[in-house]
């Protein structure tokens, strides 16, 4: 059983533990029994990174982030004092506190956790690091770790000692959940693997250069009427410096996204159309990427419906446009770089790690990233390090419950007696599940402002990846929910240990 999944799964039971004992945890800090407590991964790359992360909200106290240490049994006793080392390292990071999780037992020790816990007490003064032990955690049950978590170092949070002089944004930063940052329409293989390839180029000292003449002159005059001081290369991709990654997403913005014949809004001026071209990423079903285009409410359509009703001047089209480019930019970029390191291809300074390495070198023998090895590794990556084995356990144990008590749990039958699967409210019940039970989605800010629905990004992508059956849309059956392709999963799973 993989160490990722294992600390994911800790770390939801031990939100719920804290969140039914708020008052001995987090004692008289903020509103008596206010608190959201979940259990998510970090968002940063600062080192060391916590193996999980326990959010705690409370409407009259500041956010308290916890750091999550977890230690397999084949990891050795000596992980014990790994575990320690790496918990201080958390508390300096900027984390208000840190919980250890390591084995009940081990061959050559019967009581580690209560070794670790004198150790501490011994050596530190009150430091805000609890201790838990767990027996074997049992993966065909929703909760593996249910009654197998046992407290050996408790604490009240209040009344520890700090022990850090510094606040690093690493421990300070956003809630994310357990499986890494996805955006349906942006999480193409190809648009990873020209991220990557990218990074390839540029690490090995190439200096790449983007002329500033492919802007069109509307374009460029537009960008410069925003702000004199503005770069409209740097603008328009959304990268205001030099470093490693924003000089490879320029690149790849320039190149595969905004490239030359896609920038123009309009093709013709006399009577304004729509220039509909194509970006250069291919997705799956084989066809490149639209672009601002497209749809009723894409900006080139908005744009040019505007100019041909005469309530609009050009001069203020192309500056909207601008403003739309250099937002986007910044959108596609954010999604596809995080995405890239939570799945393990980008280390915390955005150079390719060695995984990375072996996907864009596999998609590099192919040129392509949608089949063969390339498609793989990614699958690997996805289901182990970006941690959607945990987001499949999840949505199949609860569905399983739920339709082992109600088979016919979310279906409608009409006049002629068929019946059908409701899989609006099904998602809807999924995500409150998950939310308030297994506290691992923070509902106060997960929904984008309520404009996006229940797992709008995870499903589609672990469709994509053909770990979810159905075609072209994902399956949901009466009795079952949605359903999940096992034999990939596994077939998936046994990759990886070859990777």
């Amino acid at each position: 059983m993989e160490h990722d999944i294992q600390a994911a799964w800790a770390s939801s039971e031990i939100a719920e533990l804290l969140m039914n004992n708020q008052s001995s945890f987090f004692g008289n800090l903020g509103t008596q029994n206010g608190w959201s407590v979940y259990a998510g991964r970090e968002t940063g790359r600062d080192w060391p990174i916590a193996d999980g992360v326990i959010y705690a909200d409370n409407i009259t106290h500041n956010s308290i982030k916890i750091a999550i240490e977890f230690k397999r049994q084949n990891e050795g006793l000596h992980g014990i004092l790994t575990a320690l080392g790496q918990s201080l390292a958390y508390l300096e990071k900027g984390y208000n506190a840190s919980i250890v999780v390591i084995p009940e037992k081990y061959s050559s020790h019967p009581k580690p956790g209560e070794h670790i816990k004198n150790i501490i007490d011994s050596t530190i003064d009150n430091p805000p690091i609890s201790v838990y032990t767990y027996k074997t955690p049992n993966s065909s049950i929703a909760r593996p770790f249910s009654g197998r978590l046992k407290c050996i170092k408790d604490i009240v949070l209040p009344n520890c000692n700090t022990t850090s002089s510094t606040q690093v944004t690493g421990a300070t930063s956003s809630f994310s959940t357990l499986w890494a940052h996805v955006r349906e329409g942006m999480s193409h293989p190809n648009a990873f693997f020209r991220y990557c390839q990218a990074i390839k180029l540029l690490s090995g000292n190439r200096n790449i250069e983007m002329d500033n003449t492919l802007i069109p002159k509307d374009l460029y005059d537009s960008v410069i009427g925003l702000s004199s001081s503005y770069d409209p290369i740097k603008y328009l991709s959304s990268t205001p410096g030099d470093s490693l990654s924003d000089q490879a997403w320029r690149y790849v913005w320039f190149n595969y996204y905004f490239w030359k014949d896609l920038i123009p809004i309009f093709s013709s001026n006399n009577s304004y159309c729509v220039n509909s071209q194509k970006t250069k990423i291919c997705m799956m079903d084989g066809k490149n990427q639209g672009l601002f285009s497209g749809r009723v409410d894409s900006i080139k359509e908005k744009l040019v419906k505007a100019l041909n009703d005469g309530v609009i001047s050009e001069r203020k089209a192309w500056e909207d446009y601008a403003k739309k480019v250099h937002n986007d930019a910044h959108s596609y970029r954010e999604v596809i770089d995080s995405g890239l390191f939570h799945i393990g291809f980008l280390q915390s300074d955005s150079t390719l790690s060695e995984l990375g390495y072996k996907f864009v070198d596999a998609c590099e023998r192919i040129n392509d990233a949608n089949s063969g090895i390339p498609l793989e590794i990614l699958r690997s990556a996805v289901l182990i390090n970006g941690q959607y084995d945990a987001f499949l356990h999840y949505v199949y144990q609860v569905s399983e419950n739920k339709f082992s008590c109600d088979p016919l749990a979310f279906t409608r039958t009409n006049s002629n007696g068929n019946i059908s699967f409701d899989q609006t409210s099904y998602k809807q019940w999924l995500f409150e599940v998950l939310a308030n039970e297994f506290r691992l989605i923070k509902t106060s800010t997960i929904r984008a402002g309520g404009t996006r629905n229940p797992f709008q990004s995870e499903i589609p992508l672990l469709k994509q990846l053909g770990f979810v059956k159905g075609s072209p849309n994902p399956n949901y059956r009466v009795g079952v929910g949605l359903e999940i392709d096992w034999i990939q999963v596994q077939n998936s799973l046994v990759y990886s240990q070859a990777l």
